[in-house]
């Protein structure tokens, strides 16, 4: 059992019209995070699929990534 070798999770923004948008008009920081959450997964989503996966384990996700 157990796991081997390294494995990342990952976070990606994708600059739709509406973030783009908001980059222009200089929109805070915490506006643009909020909207880029309703359209990409955080990085501790991808890390819970990859525990469903059977990649990594719970504890090491919360370890490395952040709270939301």
């Amino acid at each position: 059992g157990g796991y081997r070798g390294r494995s990342g999770i990952y976070e990606l923004v994708t600059i739709d019209d509406s973030l783009r948008t908001m980059i222009h008009d200089g929109a805070s920081e915490h506006e643009m995070e909020r909207h880029a959450r309703t359209c990409s997964p955080s990085l501790r989503d991808d890390g819970c699929r990859k525990v469903l996966e059977g990649v990594t384990t719970v504890e090491e996700v919360l370890r490395v990534s952040r709270a939301d």
